[in-house]
């Protein structure tokens, strides 16, 4: 057992040792797999996504976010939201399942991100919220199904993801609380619309600059980033994709502390 997995025995976020710093990894428990194509689609794009968002030197900046970071959290939410209402089946719609297919299945892959250092603390809330999020779409039971989700599993999936979106909506954008809780709506969603980015203004923000230092030496370059930015963490043994013979495999045990293949 390698030295940079934790055996959880809660829901917590996990930390992942990589380069001398404690990333971040969403915690599934003993739900390392999914039978639901689509559900382990999501959980990776979900994942990469977030990934790429910690890296943001706007993370490691404490004051608001730039321009950049929130349009970035907006695309996110609303590309998963198109995701998750696109594999959503309605009550009265049949479930899609082939009556001679049964596919294996398929270990959730997953992304470490930065987390534990983040220092701006609007995004590390938005990282801490995806990270729970991840952790809860791992355990539905949906995961049974082969290909979607119900709507109120769709509703679920959405909940921790809508929250930090709400919260950017009105501490950064000064959308009304009231207009904001609308991001909940399941018929009529809020969204920050066009004219809120070109007016976006953080001024009213109280400024703590002169008692904080640049956090300079904790980016890393593209080649570093890639033994994480390849779906390698954890493997879940006896899952087809993850033969033992592959490059990714031998990624996987590298990453997990086990034997190299030569």
């Amino acid at each position: 057992m390698s030295d940079n997995l934790v055996i959880p025995v809660h829901d917590a976020i996990l930390p992942y040792m990589f380069q001398g710093v404690k990333w971040a990894i969403p915690n599934v428990g003993d739900n390392k797999e999914t039978h639901n194509l689509a559900m382990a689609r999501l959980f990776e794009k979900v994942g990469e996504h977030v990934q790429a968002f910690s890296v943001r030197t706007d993370c490691f900046v404490p004051g608001p976010p730039t321009l950049g970071a929130v349009k970035h959290h907006h695309n996110m939410f609303v590309r998963l939201c198109n995701l998750i209402d696109t594999n959503t089946k309605r009550d009265n719609m049949e479930r899609l399942e082939a009556h001679h297919i049964t596919h294996e299945r398929r270990a959730f892959k997953i992304y470490p991100v930065r987390y534990f250092d983040v220092k701006n603390d609007y995004c590390r809330r938005w990282i801490e919220l995806c990270l729970q999020a991840m952790s809860n779409i791992s355990q539905l039971t949906e995961n049974t199904w082969a290909n979607d989700w119900s709507e109120a599993t769709g509703k679920e999936m959405k909940k921790l993801f809508r929250e930090g979106y709400r919260l950017m909506c009105v501490e950064l954008f000064n959308v009304p609380v009231i207009e904001a809780e609308k991001v909940f709506d399941e018929s009529t969603p809020f969204f920050l619309t066009k004219n809120h980015f070109e007016t976006y203004d953080v001024g009213h923000i109280p400024t703590i600059e002169w008692i904080k230092h640049p956090a300079l030496g904790g980016e890393f370059t593209e080649d570093e980033l890639r033994p994480i930015s390849t779906t390698n963490v954890p493997v879940a043994p006896g899952v087809a994709e993850n033969d033992a013979n592959t490059p990714q495999r031998e990624l996987e045990r590298r990453m997990q502390g086990g034997e190299v293949v030569e």
